[in-house]
């Protein structure tokens, strides 16, 4: 066979386009870090590499979830601290009056206006937003949980002392349909109230959701809601287990006037309401403690991840 020069040529430049053709590959692979660029070259690789990176994105999914329930416990925390003091400082006044330093008409006046002030912060204080989002609704942020009217304090517009009876607004599946409370002969609404008080919002942190019988098991997932009735109680008639209510029976009985040994049966009601709201920053201030491990551990998986997201 003859091998003419243009053959030769044309060996030539296919072998060496070949090279250049490596070459860039090869720089190609040093400039990005990857061993492959298409799923061809490495099918196996390609899918423990999807497998991976799909790992990795549902650990930053988490981490966001993480984040945002911190925020919303610090926001939380310092809503209930702010709660406390008021009622430190309402405390505070109240045993001077009993104390008999300042027992007089005039002081009763003004210690009683400080207690129907400190109603009005605590209210405020528990409608606080983070975002578009109201934190001590429990399983509903859309709405201010808290409304304090005429002296009746609603809890979603649920009457917190259970007296009142409570009509479905429109909108919801029970429309319409009236829960009778104490005032009717039944406890119906403080059971609504119970119930209430037991909502959860559930937060996938990477537990590894769980749901049996159509029921998310508990323990896998994290929960975001905080009902406000659980901070400042309800119940009772008088003294009230609301504090926001017992500030109010407190005040009326100052603003009338009367004995200050009337207050003595307002004492440990109070004090027991005071010591819920510790409690309640107390149980927050573990909770952030949680988050930060599985905060800890969420940064752990990802660095591993992306170790093996490199190798691959």
């Amino acid at each position: 066979m003859r091998i003419t020069q243009t053959m030769m040529a044309r060996q030539y430049t296919k072998r060496v386009t070949g090279a250049l053709g490596d070459l860039n590959y090869v720089n190609k692979q040093v400039g990005t870090g990857r061993k492959f660029f298409r799923g061809s070259e490495n099918p196996a690789g390609a899918a423990k590499a999807y497998q991976l990176r799909r790992q990795s994105a549902q650990v930053k999914d988490y981490e966001s979830n993480l984040t945002e329930a911190q925020y919303t416990l610090q926001t939380k925390e310092s809503a209930m601290d702010q709660v406390h003091n008021s009622l430190e400082d309402a405390y505070a006044s109240i045993l001077e009056i009993m104390n008999g330093t300042k027992n007089t008409t005039e002081n009763k006046q003004i210690v009683a206006q400080q207690l129907r002030s400190v109603q009005e912060t605590i209210v405020a204080d528990m409608n606080v937003k983070y975002g578009d989002k109201y934190l001590f609704g429990g399983g509903s942020v859309s709405e201010a949980p808290f409304n304090l009217k005429e002296g009746t304090l609603y809890y979603r517009g649920v009457d917190v002392s259970g007296k009142e009876s409570f009509t479905w607004p429109e909108g919801t599946p029970l429309a319409g349909t009236v829960v009778k409370g104490t005032k009717d002969g039944s406890n119906d609404v403080l059971k609504l109230l119970e119930t209430m008080s037991k909502e959860v919002i559930n937060t996938d942190l990477g537990f590894g959701v769980e749901v049996v019988d159509g029921r998310v098991i508990q323990d896998t997932v994290y929960n975001t809601a905080t009902p406000g009735i659980n901070v400042l109680g309800y119940g009772g008639g008088d003294p009230s287990n609301n504090i926001v209510l017992l500030l109010g029976q407190i005040a009326s009985q100052l603003e009338a006037d009367n004995d200050t040994q009337c207050l003595d049966e307002y004492l440990e009601p109070f004090k027991d309401c005071k010591q819920n709201v510790l409690n309640s920053i107390t149980r927050t201030g573990a909770d952030y403690m949680f988050l930060e491990y599985t905060q800890s551990r969420l940064e752990d998986q990802e660095d591993n991840l992306a170790s093996k997201i490199s190798d691959t």
